[in-house]
């Protein structure tokens, strides 16, 4: 095998970082993401249930 074809076969393995990384990154970051939303509105809702609703 010549060094080309190895370099080029070395270089395919690589793609994903080695077994899936490249997914696992994705799911935990939307997981982040997702989570992060569902705090954000829960502490609109909380904010607006004890200051704003008791003003009417």
């Amino acid at each position: 095998m010549s060094e080309h074809e190895d370099r080029r076969m070395r270089d395919a393995d690589d793609v994903g970082g080695g077994g899936g990384s490249v997914r696992s990154n994705t799911v935990g970051s939307e997981a982040i993401k997702w989570g992060a939303i569902v705090i954000i509105v829960l502490s609109i809702l909380w904010f607006l249930a004890q200051y704003v609703i008791p003003l009417f």
